[in-house]
């Protein structure tokens, strides 16, 4: 058996599959899994060695433990420190515990999914769904399938396969991911019609454009971005008007989507799904796992002849919702209809409105709570945002900790914390690690506190 304690290893010296096998034996994991990630590292260890770079058999050892460690925990709990509230890489929207009780109905037992009860025969998926989407976005119809990037793919597959759809080149906008919406097009079928500028489009270029071909007039709600100074952008009910004058339906991707004024929260305001379907625009799509709160997932809204049309597309298949998601938008949609307080159990709302007082208190008593006597502690008035794509230019007043070690610089901070169980992810600013507490939940101050007691 090859010797992997040496300190430091060269090719002779690198241990065998077996060998590194036998070190993590305890660890539960698939005998075969194991030997694939055993052989991924030793070829790893070989290139390394082939550039001249030496290893060190104990980090080697522990490289394939820690790798083994994340494969059997890939999601692990977080704490947003960042400030951003609906974040992408985090999760985007946490779920209330309304939504995850909401999970008891499908424990050990089966649901009817695709099965009328009152008839006994073979019902709708969409069905469940489909009286809160019409509630909530005064639409004469909906359906919900697994993002909005998917519902934006069918709508114009449903509507526009291999036919002309004009948009305003100030909203050809690029989504995280590198999600765009030329490319969107293009998978889509449809022919992309740009017109316009990119600060500024007029009505008459997109009455100019419009062909014997044109089947869609897009227009994109620029929900990560804004353009400021000279701009000129056609208003919906314009474009809606030259949508009826033409007979041609108007199709809006509202990206995040809102059901409520979030302008309530001091946030510039966003279009509201309901005003935009009171605009007379024919085909909305949207998210519900942004500021719904909702789980991942894509809402399309509007007349019933084009809902109808969208639903007879064979490739709504691929992207239809299963009885989770069902299950968990349902939860979701019930929250905004709560007509006593909507938003009471919707955790982003709970976090937006939390008042600085309020954690201006807990950052103080963090501080005053942590005895590191290699670290410096502060309370610090931060800015906030609300991420994901929603109000872009708009902040949040927030509070935070600001932290410093003296031999540790603010990139190995961020490095023990994010180490820690559970993770806490925060954000360097002004060569200092900051632990913004707006999206932070006040049982997790107790684990922070912990946390920076380690380091």
């Amino acid at each position: 058996m090859n010797d992997i304690s040496k300190k430091m290893v060269d090719f002779a010296d690198l241990p065998s599959i077996d060998a590194l096998l036998q070190q993590v034996a305890k660890i539960d994991l698939p005998h075969n899994l194991k030997k694939i990630q055993a052989r991924e590292l030793l070829h790893r260890m070989r290139e390394k060695l082939k550039t001249g770079k030496t290893i060190d058999s104990n980090v080697l050892h522990k490289t394939f433990v820690s790798r083994l460690e994340q494969i059997a925990n890939p999601l692990r709990q977080v704490i947003n420190g960042t400030g951003v509230v609906i974040h992408t890489n985090l999760g985007r929207s946490p779920l209330s515990d309304d939504l995850l009780g909401t999970m008891e109905t499908l424990r050990d037992s089966y649901v009817n999914l695709e099965l009328d009860l009152a008839t006994g025969r073979r019902g709708k998926r969409h069905n469940h769904l489909r009286p809160w989407i019409q509630s909530l976005t005064e639409a004469e119809n909906g359906i919900l399938v697994n993002n909005n990037a998917a519902a934006v793919l069918l709508t114009l597959n449903s509507l526009a396969d291999r036919k002309e759809v004009i948009i305003s080149r100030g909203q050809l906008v690029e989504i995280g991911g590198s999600f765009r919406i030329p490319e969107i097009l293009r998978k889509a079928g449809s022919k992309l019609v740009e017109v316009g500028t990119t600060n500024r489009t007029h009505i008459e270029d997109y009455e100019t454009a419009i062909t014997s071909r044109t089947r869609l007039l897009l227009w994109v709600h620029t929900s990560n971005y804004k353009v400021s100074g000279f701009t000129k952008a056609v208003a919906l009910k314009d474009l809606v008007m030259l949508g009826k004058k033409h007979n041609i339906p108007v199709m809006a991707d509202l990206g995040s989507g809102a059901l409520i004024p979030i302008d309530n929260f001091g946030l510039e305001r966003e279009p509201l799904v309901s005003e935009v379907i009171g605009a007379g625009v024919d085909v909305v799509t949207f998210s519900v796992d942004k500021l719904l709160g909702g789980p991942q997932g894509g809402v399309i809204a509007g007349r019933h002849d084009i809902i109808q049309k969208i639903e007879k597309n064979n490739l709504l298949r691929a992207l239809r919702p299963d009885k989770t998601q069902i299950l968990l938008t349902l939860q979701a949609f019930k929250a905004f209809g709560d007509a006593t307080d909507p938003l009471s159990g919707i955790p982003v709302y709970r976090d937006m409105s939390t008042p600085l007082s309020v954690l201006k208190n807990r950052a103080a008593a963090i501080v005053k709570k942590v005895t590191n006597q290699a670290l410096k502690i502060s309370v610090v008035d931060t800015q906030a945002q609300v991420g994901s794509g929603a109000s872009p230019s708009e902040s949040m007043p927030s509070v935070g900790i600001s932290i410093t070690h003296l031999k540790m610089k603010p990139n190995g901070i961020s490095n023990c914390l994010r180490g820690n169980t559970p993770a806490i992810i925060g954000r360097i600013s002004d060569e200092t690690f900051q632990i913004d507490l707006k999206a932070v939940r006040a049982a997790e101050d107790a684990v922070i506190i912990k946390a920076l007691e380690n380091i």
